[in-house]
């Protein structure tokens, strides 16, 4: 009877976890803004088909007289990248005595590290695609200071791909935003006599959009690429990454010699470069 008992309190539990996993990842996920979503949660099968369209120019809008017919005809190409999910697996064990205390604290404490985990397991991926992008658009450099040219060279670059501008992210690391070299330094300095952005800086600790940027910062870019103490981070328009989201489920086993049970989380999804003209790798000097 008493086994019967835990069961039907860790069934309860495993819902509790689940919901809650599920608000807290989709409350501070920030790094889901910064790409283009697909979310096939629900629906039958694994693989999708992220659209690209070559661009339609203004070369191509033809003056024509009146009475005239118009006769050419402007060819709309289409390709696409596919993202088929992988599996990515976090594992926690409950004790029967952790059972038996609190379960609201073992719904708070699990739902935070499963949530936590996966959200740096997210980012961790998607930051890895930046040096993906394409090399003629590289900002700064192996060993070189970033600058607010930086900033306004990537405004520039992205602006020529006809990309929206309105929905620009750059993703860079703690030392590229706090660092002495970093962004910090930058509107600090740039905003020495008008206040403004360097007065935001040193009273909130951050600003939001420099240069007219949303900016996230993430513990998972490289502070340290390939030992000469540089960042890696991007600056990219929402549309050149796609991610194939297919959620997030936790299931338990019971392991009867731990006299326990086993909590399986496992998040699906998959990251894609759509357009390696629509990023910029911004690798910087932070050390």
């Amino acid at each position: 009877m008493a086994n019967e008992t835990l069961t039907t309190n860790i069934a309860g539990i495993i819902q509790a976890i689940q919901a809650e996993t599920y608000f807290k990842f989709n409350n501070t996920i920030g790094i889901m803004d910064c790409v283009r979503v697909i979310d096939t949660v629900g629906a039958a099968g694994k693989t999708v088909d992220f659209p690209k369209y070559a661009n339609v120019a203004s070369s191509d809008v033809t003056q024509v007289a009146e009475g005239t017919d118009h006769s050419t005809n402007k060819q709309i190409t289409n390709t696409s990248v596919s993202a088929t999910v992988d599996e990515h697996v976090i594992m926690a064990t409950v004790s029967d005595l952790s059972d038996l205390s609190t379960s609201r604290n073992l719904v708070s404490d699990i739902s935070d590290m499963f949530t936590n985990a996966l959200k740096a397991k997210l980012e961790n991926d998607i930051v890895a695609l930046f040096s993906g992008f394409n090399a003629a658009n590289a900002l700064a450099g192996a060993g070189v200071t970033m600058t607010a040219d930086d900033w306004f060279n990537a405004l520039r670059i992205l602006k020529a791909q006809h990309v929206d501008m309105s929905k620009l992210f750059g993703v860079i690391s703690p030392k590229q935003y706090w660092g002495p070299k970093g962004l910090r330094s930058l509107v600090t300095d740039l905003d020495i006599d008008s206040g403004g952005l360097g007065e935001d800086m040193k009273n909130k600790g951050f600003v939001s959009s420099p240069f007219g940027i949303n900016v996230l910062v993430s513990n998972e870019i490289n502070e340290d690429v390939a030992s000469g103490g540089d960042a890696a981070g991007g600056i990219f328009t929402k549309n050149a990454i796609g991610l194939h989201w297919k959620g997030i489920t936790i299931e338990a086993e019971r392991n009867a010699s731990l006299r326990g049970y086993e909590l399986v989380c496992t998040g699906r999804w998959k990251e894609v470069e759509l357009e390696d003209l629509w990023g910029c790798y911004f690798l910087s000097d932070v050390s």
